[in-house]
């Protein structure tokens, strides 16, 4: 038994599936497999029900499951001591983003982070908030850049600036002249709303188009891609909400786009930087903190604090 057929047994139990865990730890599925059919020799019991539409942990196997979590966890934490007493700047740097981020801050933190740390490797990746977290927790990123109300996990969070949201319309939409706007304001029947939550808490007092709505359409529109939808806004009637980094980019880019502020309260969102407690890589994230204090990207008010 080795840490390897650990990891290969947690895998399992988190995907469910041999083929889901044999992908997420870039092994082949027969491999995996017979690793694991091994380990149940060596041990001689079974540690998993196979079913042909699910795997299901045994009695045994969620004992085992239990203990191969805190060996890994112990084996990781080896890993970052050994890291924190190297120079944490000669290792890649893995950090994430919310699609309501990345598209307006790459270049923003590839210039800051250059600056920064010249010599440092940087991996970026977006994703969405729940994904995000788990890649912190799973050591497959040392940061990550979400909403503090997408912030539930046992992860720290550190504040890095607030930014407001606001209703974007075309260019002389009826709406566009307007100083303010309430959620309650907003037509269901024009709104364009993505799948996921931007990180506002106003984005529960904003409409929800019902089916007859969208009947009534003669163009309806669903995306996930947030630039879809407001490139759709230039040509139409439609609206959706945007946040002031965004903001700030569109009208660079001579987009056509009008920004309608909402009214307090639930209209800023807290942006942070979600980190493991113990991180070996926390003077990095200090740095970068500092140096967002200094220098903001447009549209947002900077928030940071050091760490305690």
């Amino acid at each position: 038994m080795n840490l390897r057929d650990l990891e290969y047994v947690l895998a399992i139990a988190k995907h469910g599936q041999f083929s889901q865990a044999a992908l997420s730890c870039n092994v082949s599925q027969p491999a995996l497999s017979n690793q694991v059919k091994k380990l149940e020799r060596e041990l001689g019991a079974e540690l998993f029900h196979r079913r042909s539409m699910e795997v299901r942990p045994t009695e045994t196997g969620k004992r085992v499951i239990e203990i191969a979590a805190r060996m890994i966890g112990d084996a990781q934490r080896i890993h970052d001591i050994a890291v924190e007493h190297r120079n944490p700047e000669a290792l890649p740097l893995k950090i994430g983003m919310t699609p309501t981020l990345a598209p307006y801050l790459t270049q923003y933190f590839a210039d800051l982070l250059k600056n920064l740390f010249p010599k440092m490797k940087v991996f970026m990746a977006e994703d969405l908030p729940k994904r995000l977290v788990e890649m912190v927790q799973n050591r497959d990123l040392d940061f990550a850049l979400i909403a503090r109300k997408s912030h539930k996990s046992q992860l720290g969070f550190a504040s890095i600036w607030s930014e407001a949201v606001f209703l974007a319309v075309r260019n002389g939409h009826k709406l566009a002249k307007c100083k303010s706007i309430r959620p309650e304001e907003v037509s269901s029947q024009q709104l364009i709303r993505l799948p996921y939550s931007f990180g506002f808490e106003l984005e529960e007092r904003l409409p929800r188009p019902a089916l007859s709505d969208r009947r009534e359409k003669l163009f309806d529109l669903s995306a996930m891609r947030f630039e879809t939808v407001c490139r759709h806004l230039t040509c139409s009637d439609n609206s959706t909400i945007v946040s002031a980094l965004a903001a700030e980019q569109f009208k660079r880019d001579n987009m056509g786009l009008s920004f309608i502020p909402f009214e307090p309260p639930g209209n800023l969102r807290d942006i942070g930087i979600i980190y493991r407690p113990g991180c070996p890589r926390i003077q990095l994230l200090l740095k970068i903190g500092f140096e967002i204090n200094k220098h903001p990207p447009d549209g947002v008010v900077p928030t940071f604090e050091p760490i305690a």
